[in-house]
């Protein structure tokens, strides 16, 4: 909002706990969970699964690199 934004999306692999949800309470913003992010591939007409551990695996793999 501070930068002109009117709308914001923030996504995750995995869910949005009390916090979250409090934060973006009265703000133009979305919490898109895991499992909305995939409904909504799907109903597009994309395939898609969330497997933590290879995300975690290309994290590490990127932290190395950046290293």
């Amino acid at each position: 909002m501070s930068e002109g934004a009117t709308k914001g999306i923030l996504v995750t692999t995995s869910g949005y706990g009390p916090d979250a949800h409090g934060f973006a309470k009265g703000k133009p913003l979305t919490l898109l969970d895991g499992n909305n992010l995939l409904y909504l591939l799907a109903k597009h007409g994309h395939v898609a699964r969330i497997d933590l551990s290879e995300a975690k695996q290309l994290g590490n793999a990127l932290k190395r690199a950046s290293s």
